[in-house]
Formats: structure tokens, C-alpha cells, sequence
């Protein structure tokens, strides 16, 4: 080749050597730039002091057989000035293989100084150290296709043996031995180098992908050099290849959740074009891909919709404006849009960092109903639909600020409502009708407010269970007491659910502002003690409140209060009254009566504070308390004398009554045929089925129960058929009346006699002459109980009572 084809600079002399490395031609301006002449023969490169030979600087250049260029030597001029002349050459081989000898060119550097050569030696270096560290592979040929240049990735790659990366070796022989190693998958080494050759002859950049055999993707990419020579480089693409397919995945995978996703999306770039809208952004606003798509601007965007009729009332321009505005803040927000259609639209704008944003929209429309629906709820009562308390007490404090006094016609009035003999409905014909009565009354009661009200504010609200609160403005006693009657008369006619007929009554407590209180809260209060009092008095009506019964209640929280403390000091004591046995003139047993020691007051009635402790609960463990305490002292007593202890419908309610007796009986040894079980027809009222079960359970255990009060309640002959009872207690009411009214005996007598047949004894209260006792005789009687008998005594006359052969003046019967 052409020794100036080595460099692109112009070179001043060519030169070419032999084996031996010595000059064997040199053409151009030799003399006269080094002022030596005859060079032909004399050791390369033919400089004085800088050859080839020993002490060379660069013996290495031409002895490794590698091409080379840019080795700036220093020459000593005749004339005593240093020239510096750049070299490049190449190996000349033959068929064979081996070199016959070098060829190469040389350039004066003029400007070169001192230092030259070693910078030009780093640099060289640093170019080395750089190729050799780059990811890629690379090979450098010459015009004849022969390797000047190759890093060492180039080898890693292909796997190619040291031996045929030497400098010089053919590109041919290069791509045969790749081919036959299955570098060119379906290539033979002929068809290979045919391939490639054609390539490289076109004189063009050419990329081409494809997989070696240890499953690299080999990217590979030839270029043509000025010089005739060419460079290709081998990338390992194979990375990148994965990341391409994830990438592509993510995409297949983004496009899908966005058709599927049940948000409108679209997404703006920095010129607020759309590059990405889904189709529910289409669906929801009503538009269609042909005037909504990637490349049209926002504010066409806003037109078509506003078109659409997506911002009622708005022109386009108007509703733009709006956008723009917004737009321009570069904010985050959300706003709720209402359609012509009624539904709303939760829009979400977000900027993005490349300047454009991306907007989200969502039918919130189910959303927003159930929302509302919660917050309904959450100020009304399900079950009627009426405000609730909270809803109650806002509306009642709105109509305060607004009212004036009673006196100027413009009062306000509060109503509390109870409906009397509601739980009996639901304890006996279930919630379900309960739940129906409920609804029939609020019809009642709202029907009877809007008659009185006319076209005056009024509120209606269910506190909860059978409990009604109404608000009347304006109002006047007159007025309030009116529609109270009104009120009573409505809800107690006659009910028909569920081919049930019913029959529930009202109770009403009134309170009037601003006499009776000026905030919601004292209003309330006033109006349900009066509502305490209407029930106290026999319920079906309706009182006034007046402040004696502020003093009540405050006296019954006094009462609830030292109870709670009796409970804990334990300033309860037993009284025992006994029943005696007309069979045989000899005491049966002993009813256990409470008695309340209170440290100021004294002994307190049990009228007083059961009610009360019924009512919070406290008879529970009061109860319980009774229970032990009658056990251990019946314990002491014959073994023939009974126990007698009431129980309370509450502590039934409790559910664990039954182990609350086996404790007390285990505690303290006492028969379980000894202990005699109150209870009345309340106890029955409620929970049937439960309450059955604990009573069968205890019964079961030799436990005797009594109905008390029998013949006062209107279905005790029911509850008779549903349980087996011990005992019928006959109440003191028909007691009191054998001697004044003939039926009262007539009743006695078939009590008697109906408890005879069952199997059943009986007990008549309250006997207090010996005219009533010689009816209960004749009527058969089996015990009586009473003052005449005797008064509740202390635990400790038990015994010497017990003792005595005559009792209130009757002997003992052998």
C-alpha cells in the first residue's frame, strides 16, 4: 500500500525496510530536511543516534509486528538545530503469513519542543488505557482489510483465540474462524465472509443485530474510515434488549389500564396538548375520538365540552376563562362539577414537571348520594325517618334564638312523648311488629303536628325506642295542651298489623320557653320530668312542668346516689315475715323483706328505693345480696321451714340468675327444697322462651316458684298453662275486699280451687282480721301471711318464734 495511505496528514518522506529492519528506499525530502543523504542501508529510521538498533528509544515499534503511528523523534541538523520529525508505519507481509518487512511515512513537526515526545507518549497511553476500558468491542482495518487496532472486550465477546487478534491478521481469516465457532448463526465460514465482505464494500455506516450462541445479543456496527481503512464495533446489547422489552411491557401494560381504568384521563404537554386521553374520558363527558384526540389544545378541549353541554350556563369562552385561570396557578386542586344530567364529576388537576399537567376525572355521583345519605342518616332516625336528637337540638336552638316570650304569642314549646304499653307489644308479638307500630304512630303524631302547625315551623324527632321529642313554635299553654289531647287521642285508636289488634296509650310532659328554660338542654330536662310525671299519675296524658318537680327528681337523685353508697357500706338488713300454714296452725316459712338503715334519714321504705334501683340496675347486685344473706340465715332455721325471696324482672335480664341461686344455695348449705322464688307477671313479660328456661332449670334443682300478685295482671291464667308454678300468691287487693264486696270471696275461692287442681298451693297477702282469715279458710286457703299473723321481725326473733307453741294466739296443731 501506499506509505502516505498511513496518515492523513502529508508526509515529506516515505519509507520502506526489510527484514532486518534497514533501509531499503526512501523517497521525498530526506536530505533536505535531515541533511544526511544516502540513507539506503542504514538502520531505521535512518536518523543519527535514534535507530533501531541498540540503545534505539523504540526498538519495540517495529519488532511486535503492530502498526503505529505519531512516534515524534528528535533529529541533530548539521546546520546544530534539533528537528523533530512524526513517523508512521506498517508490516509488509507475505502469502505465508510472515513479515518481509516495514513501510511507513514521516512529517517534520515544526513546532515541536522539549517534552514533545513524552506528552505525545502519554497521550498515546491514556488513548490505549481508554479503548481498553470501553464496553464495546472494536477493530480497526486498513484499506487491504487487514487488523491495525483491536481492544480486548473484542475478544471477550466472541471468544476468539489470542493468536488470531494480532495485528495484522486478515479480516477474512478473522470471519471464517468467528463463523466456525457459530458467531453467524445459519452462516457457513464462506457464506459469512461473503456476507460481510459485501457489507463493508458498500462504503456505508451499517448496524445489524443479532444472537451468538451464549445468548448475547451482539450489536454490530461498521463504519467506513477516510483512509480506506474501516472500524466495527460489537456492542453487547442484550441489557438493553431486556430493557427494551420491559419497557415495552410497562407500555402494554399502561395502555391497558388506562382503557380499562374506570377514571377519565388526559395528560397535556407544556403547549397544554393532549398527548393522552383514555376512552372513559370520552364516555364520560359524551365526546367522540374525531374531535377529542392527542394534538388538540386544552382551550379546544374546554369549547367541545362547553359544546357537549359539560358547563351549564357557560359559554365557551366564559368557561375557558375559568380553566385558564386555574391552569395558571400550576397548583394542585380538585373541584366537583355538575352536569346538565345531574351528575357529578370530581376533577383532579395536577402540574407536571416538564410544564404540561394531567387532569383525572371520576363520577362521583353514587358518592355524593351515599354521602348525603350518611349525613341524612346520621341526623335522622332510620327506622321513621324523623330528625334525630342531634338534628333535635340543632333545630331547637335555632328556634330559641329566633323566638320571643309566650306572652307576645310567639313562644316556642317542647313536647316529650312516651308511649305507654309499647314493650309489652314488643316483648309479646316481636320486634318486627314493634318496628311496624312505630311507623303507623309517627304517621299519627306528624299528621296531627302539620293539621296544628299550618304552615309554622315544627319539628318532630324520635329519641330512640318508643320515645318522641316535638318542637311547636309559636306556641302557648293553650295551644301546646291542645295539640298534647290531640296527640293522645290519635295514638291510642286502635292499631291492625298483621291481623294483630293493638292497643298502646301516650304520656306527654310539656315545657314552655322561656319559663320553663331558655337552652335546649334545660328545656329537654323540664319537659321530660313533666313526661315523669304524667306517667307517675296514671299515663294516657299530659302534664305542665312546674319546678316542685325539678325538687322530685333532684330528691330521687339524692336517693339514687346514697343508694349506691348503701350498696357499698353495706347498710342493708333482712326483715322476716312469716306465712302460716291454716292446715296446721304451724309457720311455713318466711318471706325475706330488704330493709334500707340509711345513717340521716333512717329506715327507708322499700317504695322508696327498689323502683330506683330497678330502674338503674342496682337491683342486680342488691338482689343478689338478698339472696346469700336469706340462705345463710334459713340455714339456722328446722329444716321444715321455708324461704321465701323475691326476684325482680331486671335480674332476670341479667341472664346468669340461675347460677346466682345455685351459688347462694352451695354457699350456704341450704336444701334447695327450702328456697321459695318470687316473681310476678313482669318477669314473664319479657323474654318468654329465656325466662321459661331458667325457671325450669331451677325448678329442676328443687327450687319452689311463686307467682306473686296473682289475679292483677290480665294473663296470669296464660302464664299458669306455661309453667308449672309451687305457689299462687293472692293479692292483698282481694284481701281487703272479702268483707265489702261478695265477688272478691267468689274470686278467692275459684284461685283456690283452680291451684288445687293444679297441684298448686296458695297464699293469701295482707290479712289483717279474723274475718279475712275465716273467709281464707272456708275459701281453702293454704297459708296466709299478714299483720295478723305477724310483722316483719329481725333475723334474730326467727328463732325464738319458731319456738313457741302458739303463734298470734292459735296453738299448734299436733
Amino acid at each position: 500500500m501506499p506509505p502516505e495511505d498511513l496518515d492523513i496528514i502529508a508526509a515529506d518522506w516515505s519509507w520502506q525496510t526489510d527484514a532486518a529492519l534497514r533501509l531499503t528506499a526512501v523517497c521525498g525530502r530526506y536530505a533536505a530536511l535531515t541533511g544526511l543523504h544516502d540513507p539506503l542501508g542504514r538502520p531505521w529510521p535512518g536518523l543519527d543516534g535514534d535507530g533501531v538498533g541498540e540503545g534505539s528509544r523504540y526498538p519495540a515499534l517495529l519488532s511486535d509486528r503492530r502498526p503505529f503511528r505519531d512516534v515524534v523523534l528528535p533529529h541533530r541538523h548539521s546546520d546544530g538545530r534539533t528537528r523533530w520529525f512524526r513517523f508512521g508505519g506498517a508490516p509488509v507481509t507475505v502469502p505465508d503469513g510472515s513479515v518481509a518487512g516495514w513501510r511507513g511515512i514521516c512529517a517534520e513537526v515544526p513546532s515541536a519542543a522539549p517534552g514533545t515526545v513524552p506528552c505525545l507518549e502519554d497521550r498515546v497511553r491514556r488513548c490505549e488505557t481508554v479503548l481498553e476500558g470501553l464496553p464495546v468491542g472494536i477493530s480497526v482495518f486498513d484499506p487491504d482489510l487487514r487488523l491495525i487496532l483491536v481492544n480486548g472486550r473484542l475478544r471477550d465477546l466472541f471468544g476468539l483465540p489470542e493468536e488470531l487478534l494480532r495485528l495484522g491478521t486478515p479480516l477474512k481469516r478473522m470471519i471464517r474462524t468467528s463463523a466456525a465457532a457459530g458467531n453467524y448463526p445459519g452462516l457457513g465460514p464462506d457464506e459469512a465472509w461473503a456476507f460481510v465482505s459485501e457489507r463493508i464494500a458498500q462504503r456505508v455506516r451499517l448496524q445489524r443485530e443479532r444472537h451468538l450462541p451464549n445468548g448475547v445479543l451482539l450489536k454490530t456496527t461498521i463504519t467506513p474510515l477516510p483512509d480506506g481503512g474501516t472500524m466495527v464495533i460489537h456492542e453487547d446489547a442484550t441489557d438493553r434488549a431486556r430493557a427494551d422489552r420491559r419497557l415495552a411491557e410497562q407500555n402494554r401494560w399502561l395502555d391497558h389500564a388506562l382503557t380499562h381504568m374506570s377514571h377519565g384521563l388526559v395528560l397535556f404537554d407544556a403547549d397544554h396538548r393532549i398527548t393522552v386521553v383514555n376512552r372513559q374520558f370520552l364516555d364520560l363527558y359524551g365526546l367522540s375520538p374525531e374531535t377529542v384526540h392527542p394534538g388538540i389544545t386544552a382551550e379546544a378541549l374546554i369549547h367541545r365540552r362547553t359544546e357537549a353541554g359539560n358547563f351549564p350556563g357557560l359559554r365557551p369562552e366564559e368557561a375557558w376563562e375559568q380553566v385558564r385561570e386555574r391552569l395558571a396557578t400550576r397548583t394542585r386542586y380538585r373541584l366537583d362539577q355538575t352536569l346538565l344530567d345531574g351528575r357529578v364529576i370530581a376533577v383532579t388537576y395536577a402540574p407536571t414537571p416538564e410544564g404540561g399537567f394531567v387532569t383525572v376525572h371520576e363520577d362521583v355521583t353514587a358518592a355524593k348520594r351515599a354521602e348525603a345519605q350518611i349525613v341524612h342518616m346520621a341526623r335522622h332516625d332510620a327506622l321513621t325517618g324523623l330528625p334525630n336528637r342531634a338534628l333535635l337540638h340543632e333545630g331547637l336552638a335555632e328556634a330559641l334564638a329566633a323566638g320571643g316570650g309566650v306572652a307576645e304569642g310567639r313562644g316556642l314549646a317542647v313536647l316529650c312523648l312516651d308511649l305507654d304499653r309499647f314493650k309489652t307489644v314488643n316483648d309479646t308479638l316481636g320486634h318486627a311488629v314493634g318496628d311496624k307500630l312505630l311507623r303507623l304512630v309517627t304517621a299519627r303524631l306528624a299528621a296531627e303536628v302539620r293539621d296544628e302547625a299550618g304552615d309554622g315551623p315544627a319539628i318532630l324527632a324520635r329519641l330512640g325506642g318508643d320515645e318522641f321529642a316535638l318542637v311547636l313554635r309559636p306556641a302557648s299553654r293553650f295551644r301546646a295542651g291542645r295539640l298534647a289531647g290531640r296527640l293522645i287521642a290519635a295514638v291510642e285508636r286502635d292499631y291492625d298489623i298483621d291481623g294483630a289488634r293493638i292497643s298502646v296509650g301516650l304520656s306527654i310532659g310539656i315545657a314552655l320557653a322561656p319559663a320553663d328554660g331558655r337552652d335546649p338542654e334545660g328545656l329537654l330536662r323540664a319537659a321530660d320530668m313533666a313526661l315523669y310525671r304524667a306517667k307517675a299519675e296514671g299515663r294516657g296524658t299530659h302534664r305542665f312542668f312546674e319546678p316542685a318537680m325539678d325538687v322530685e327528681i333532684q330528691a330521687r337523685r339524692t336517693v339514687e346516689l346514697d343508694l349506691r353508697n348503701a350498696l357499698a357500706e353495706r347498710q342493708f338488713a333482712l326483715a322476716f315475715q312469716p306465712f302460716l300454714g291454716l292446715s296446721d296452725n304451724r309457720i311455713a316459712g318466711f318471706e325475706a323483706l330488704v330493709r334500707w338503715h340509711h345513717p340521716v334519714r333512717g329506715v327507708v321504705s322499700p317504695a322508696a328505693f327498689v323502683p330506683i334501683a330497678e330502674e338503674t340496675g342496682m337491683i342486680v347486685p342488691l338482689g343478689e345480696w338478698v339472696l346469700r344473706q336469706a340462705c345463710r340465715e334459713a340455714a339456722r332455721w328446722p329444716t321444715g321451714v321455708r324461704v321465701s325471696v323475691n326476684l325482680s324482672p331486671v335480674q332476670f335480664r341479667s341472664g346468669d340468675i340461675d347460677a346466682t341461686v345455685i351459688a347462694a344455695l352451695r354457699d350456704a348449705g341450704l336444701d334447695p327444697h327450702r328456697l321459695e322464688l318470687e316473681i310476678t307477671e313482669g318477669v314473664l313479660l319479657q323474654d318468654n322462651a329465656s325466662t321459661l328456661a331458667i325457671l325450669h332449670r331451677l325448678k329442676g334443682l328443687g327450687v319452689r316458684i311463686a307467682m306473686d300478685d296473682f289475679g292483677t295482671g290480665y294473663s296470669s291464667l296464660g302464664y299458669l298453662r306455661a309453667f308449672p308454678f309451687d305457689k299462687i300468691k293472692i293479692d292483698r287487693a282481694f284481701v281487703a275486699d272479702l268483707s265489702l264486696r261478695p265477688d272478691a270471696l267468689a274470686i278467692v275461692r275459684a284461685v283456690t280451687t283452680l291451684a288445687d287442681s293444679m297441684g298448686m298451693t296458695t297464699t293469701a297477702e295482707g290479712v289483717e282480721t279474723e274475718e279475712q282469715l275465716a273467709h281464707l279458710r272456708g275459701a281453702g286457703c293454704t297459708e296466709v301471711q299478714g299483720y295478723l299473723i305477724s310483722r316483719p321481725v329481725p333475723a334474730e326473733a326467727v328463732a325464738p318464734m319458731l319456738g313457741s307453741d302458739v303463734v298470734c294466739g292459735w296453738p299448734r296443731r299436733a
